[in-house]
């Protein structure tokens, strides 16, 4: 099979995945995925670990129909109806006139549409931080609420404010590291999607133009 610069997208996949497994199964084996699940009580890490994971496996699918999609222009595979990169570049082959103004304005949407496969990853990406945001609040609101609570200092009620302070500071805590770790993993998966885009871009707008010169 002819080398291409999207080969490495399936060993890419390998190694991504198998450092996130080996570094759950570390912090799992020692405690620490347990003790922040069972102390966030807000959930919102729970929520965070969801998205992140449906959002990694969602860029895997997209990067290997991109693999697919340029073994298609290499004409090395043949075509796949149900492939969404195949179908935007047909629809793109089918609108992309001959007068220059439109051909601009075609390949510009055709980059538009890729785009936002990666556009999408970063939004959630950032959400992700926005939620440990509010995890981060919410901790604090906790802790405040159980200043409120007393009324006169006695040992018995040091000891419940203590605890309810620790509480709060542990959802502010780890719903924080939950919403940066998820967010920086993100980053990097739809990072190394969108330079896989820019490959598939760059060859259907090649091949476009060799064939309008034949």
């Amino acid at each position: 099979m002819k080398k291409s610069l999207i080969d490495n997208i399936f060993i890419y996949l390998i190694y991504f995945i198998s450092l996130i497994f080996i570094a759950f199964y570390v912090l799992g084996s020692l405690g620490f995925i347990s003790n922040i699940f069972q102390a966030d009580i807000s959930y919102i890490s729970s929520l965070i670990t969801f998205i992140v994971i449906f959002y990694l496996f969602q860029c895997g699918y997209y990067l290997n129909k991109l693999r697919d999609a340029v073994y298609f222009l290499e004409k090395e595979i043949n075509s796949d109806s149900n492939n969404i990169f195949i179908m935007i570049y047909r629809d793109y082959q089918s609108t992309n006139n001959i007068t220059k103004d439109n051909k601009t304005s075609s390949q510009e949407d055709f980059k538009l549409k890729l785009y936002e496969f990666a556009d999408n990853g970063f939004f959630v990406s950032d959400l992700l931080l926005k939620l440990g945001i509010i995890g981060t609040v919410i901790g604090f609101i906790i802790m405040l609420s159980s200043l409120s609570a007393i009324d006169e200092m006695n040992l018995s009620k040091m000891n419940n404010l203590l605890l309810s302070m620790s509480t709060g500071m542990k959802v502010a805590l780890y719903t924080t590291l939950t919403g940066l770790i998820g967010s920086i993993l993100l980053s990097i998966q739809y990072n190394f999607l969108e330079s896989k885009i820019n490959v598939f871009i760059n060859k259907a707008v090649n091949k476009d133009s060799h064939e309008k010169k034949k």
